[in-house]
C-alpha cells in the first residue's frame, strides 16, 4: 500500500440526463444521494466504500463504451435478474472460472460492468 495514497475517494461518470440519471440509480441500482449540486450538475451516490459520482456531461457528450470499473455483488444471478426484470439492457454473464461478470448500460448507454468471486 501506498504510504501516501490511502484509496479511490470517488469514480466519475458523466451522464448526459443529469436529474434522470440520480433518480435511476437510487430507484434501480438501490444507491443512496451522499450529496447532490443542482446548480453543479454533480452527485455523490452512495455504494460502500467508495461512491460513485454522477456528473452532468456538457457538450459532446459520448457514453462510456468500455467499464472503468467493476461494481462487486455477492449474487451475480440475482444482479442480473433485477437488472433485466427493469428492462435493462444487460449482456451475458461470463464465467471466467472463479470470477463472474456480465456488463449492463445506463440509461445513458454507458457501459458499467459487474462481477462476482468468492471473498
Amino acid at each position: 500500500m501506498s504510504e501516501l495514497f490511502k484509496r479511490i475517494d470517488t469514480v466519475f461518470l458523466k451522464v448526459k440526463h443529469f436529474d434522470e440519471a440520480v433518480e435511476w440509480y437510487e430507484k434501480i441500482l438501490g444507491f443512496e444521494v451522499r450529496w447532490k449540486i443542482d446548480e453543479g450538475g454533480i452527485a455523490a451516490m452512495e455504494i460502500g466504500e467508495t461512491p460513485l459520482t454522477l456528473m452532468r456531461a456538457t457538450e459532446g457528450f459520448r457514453p462510456v463504451e468500455e467499464p472503468q470499473f467493476n461494481f462487486y455483488v455477492s449474487n451475480i444471478h440475482k444482479a442480473y435478474n433485477h437488472l433485466k426484470s427493469h428492462g435493462i439492457e444487460v449482456m451475458e454473464i461470463i464465467d471466467h472460472g472463479d470470477l463472474e461478470t456480465f456488463d449492463f448500460k445506463d440509461l445513458d448507454g454507458n457501459v458499467l460492468s459487474v462481477c462476482c468471486f468468492e471473498e
